[in-house]
């Protein structure tokens, strides 16, 4: 039978324990079923622990760790002097809308909903892609755009260049030229949205339908959809720990038009292009005719000396595009990156740009040079490698106390996330659809495989999330997979 919380609880039912289940896991799936179900609606008070402990003969212990799992999860949030509420935002899509009356809106069908529905999406261990916002300087960042702002000229207010606000591109050179061993004029960069932006537009003026592009496998699923909406053919080049194999590539396929890359932090798995490699393909693809296309994917945060320097910054780079952006190493709303065109594509990529977009939007492109020239975003950088290094051996030493013969992280030394091959004869879909049944977002890593079928593992983002939040969902992964 069931059995019915009282006095402050509200009369809310909890179903009994089922034999074998532990007391912490009987109460936790009970209340987070109460607030799926919307029994427990969005903003109501929770009773104290110390209530919940005294009705159910529990251990305090026991719901005090109960509640900071869920509040961990974004199921509970507590503010002082207000107690313990159902958060607003719980992790799954939506409550429960039948106790209400109400009737959810028609839903969209199809990957855009998908994408969207992720996005609103309360963050939790371990999501790959998410920086660290809460240690974004926003009072630097807000007294930066107030000044730039309140000096901006007509000029800026009345448009913009195809290329981009010129102060932004030359301290965008300025940063490539320091930082990533880049020799660039700003009259060959670009800014852009995003790297995603950057594909779009490269692939159609690049590309036409049946040529064939090198793609690392596992590799970036969105530079797939870029090339192949304009009908190129993919063709997987096999990762290894040293980055993609020329030698396999060619043996493949010895005349593709184009070659993408991430070589300073191969994603997902993390390698670093071995220079000889970096040479090797460099040398190659100049005398066949080859166009690469260089993402640099993750650059920046490097937790071990200075960045790798770029290919585009190697000598015989002159056909290399380079991809960058803002939006991971600042934060993803900002919507500005770059690229560098080599010479005589610049001309085509502009042509196009003004087709489809006059200008990028000016008073952020405002803010940012003024960012990157007053040397913030470089002390931001500094503070950033700091804490995403510390945070990544934080999940290094919990996977290994934790997870040890389950999982093995491979060495990463840049990035916001890593990959975790599974030693237990797991499929990465079966151990991504139990870490998301507890509570954790851990993608499979065989999402990312055009033709590789030997790869099983999940991808572990760890910079948006503290030592407690990662040593928790490092407890929460290995019950999941155990």
């Amino acid at each position: 039978m069931n059995i019915a919380l009282r006095g402050k609880s509200c009369g809310l039912v909890l179903s009994p324990r089922r034999p074998g289940v532990t007391l912490t896991q009987w109460l936790y799936e009970e209340l987070r079923r109460a607030i799926l179900e919307g029994r427990l609606r969005r903003g109501s008070a929770i009773p104290p622990t110390r209530t919940l402990a005294n009705e159910y003969a529990l251990s305090r212990r026991i719901v005090v760790n109960v509640f900071d799992q869920l509040r961990d999860e974004g199921y509970l949030e507590s503010r002082a002097g207000a107690g313990t509420r159902v958060s607003g935002n719980v992790p799954e899509d939506f409550l429960a809308t039948a106790a209400s009356g109400k009737q959810p809106g028609k839903q969209r069908r199809g990957a855009l909903a998908d994408v969207d529905t992720f996005y609103r999406r309360p963050i939790r261990p371990f999501r790959a892609i998410e920086p660290a916002l809460s240690e974004f300087p926003i009072d630097v960042w807000g007294r930066v755009a107030g000044r730039s702002l309140r000096n901006v000229s007509t000029a800026v207010l009345a448009g913009g260049d195809a290329a981009g606000y010129r102060p932004l591109r030359e301290a965008v050179a300025e940063y490539l030229g320091s930082s990533r061993g880049v020799a660039c004029s700003c009259d060959q960069i670009v800014i852009t949205s995003g790297t995603q932006q950057s594909l779009d537009l490269l692939s159609r003026v690049l590309l036409r339908p049946n040529d064939q592009v090198w793609m690392e496998d596992p590799g970036y699923l969105d530079a797939i959809d870029a090339f192949r909406l304009v009908g190129a053919a993919i063709v997987p080049v096999p990762v290894d720990q040293h980055g993609l194999d020329p030698d396999r590539g060619r043996a493949v396929c010895p005349q593709p038009r184009a070659i993408y890359l991430t070589p300073a932090h191969q994603f997902p798995l993390g390698a670093t292009l071995r220079l000889d490699r970096r040479l090797d393909l460099l040398r190659w693809s100049r005398k066949e005719g080859v166009l690469v296309i260089e993402d640099d994917y993750d650059s920046e945060f490097r937790f071990s000396g200075r960045p790798v320097p770029a290919m585009k910054g190697l000598a015989g780079s002159e056909h290399v595009f380079l991809l960058g952006t803002f939006n991971k190493s600042l934060f993803p709303a900002l919507r500005l990156g770059y690229m560098v065109v080599p010479d005589v594509w610049i001309d085509a990529v502009l042509k196009l740009r003004r087709q489809i977009e006059r200008y990028p939007p000016g008073l952020s492109q405002v803010v940012l040079a003024s960012f990157l020239s007053e040397g913030h975003f470089a002390r931001h950088l500094r503070r950033m490698r700091g804490i995403y290094g510390a945070r990544l051996e934080a999940l290094r030493g919990d996977i290994e106390r934790y997870l040890a013969g389950v999982l093995e992280l491979p060495q990463v030394e840049a990035g916001l996330n890593t990959s975790a091959l599974l030693l237990n004869g797991m499929s990465s879909r079966e151990a991504s659809d139990r870490a998301q049944r507890n509570g954790l977002e851990a993608w499979p890593l065989d999402r990312y495989c055009i033709g590789r079928r030997d790869l099983h593992g999940l991808i572990l983002g760890f910079a948006a999330f503290n030592e407690r939040e990662i040593r928790n969902g490092a407890i929460k992964l290995a019950r999941a997979l155990s």
